[in-house]
């Protein structure tokens, strides 16, 4: 991944400064494609834009929930009886979480 991504390239024809971004490549079913393709026009944007939005969102849900799961165990760490207190490595737990928090 390129470490510089921080960096501007400037085009000094246009007048356009763009980000340094990595460059990912992958494979995807026609269908994908197609939606791809059919939200790139639908938006008036680069099908590597759209991706890049999706992206984003979806890495940003993810963070909201770990969040989330954090702060469930935070708030009842303590509060429930049992033989045993739940350690955040413990399977039940993390089944309990990843069930009730998508």
């Amino acid at each position: 991944m390129n470490r510089q991504a921080s960096l501007v390239l400037l085009n000094p024809l246009l007048g356009i400064a763009h980000p340094i971004m990595a460059t990912l490549t992958l494979k995807i079913p026609d269908a994908l494609d197609a939606a791809l393709e059919a939200a790139s026009t639908r938006r008036h944007i680069s099908k590597s834009a759209v991706v890049r939005a999706a992206l984003e969102e979806a890495l940003a849900q993810e963070g909201k929930a770990a969040d989330a799961a954090a702060v469930w165990v935070a708030t009842w760490r303590g509060c429930l009886s049992g033989p045993e207190e739940a350690s955040p490595d413990d399977e039940r737990l993390r089944h309990i979480l990843n069930k009730h928090l998508r």
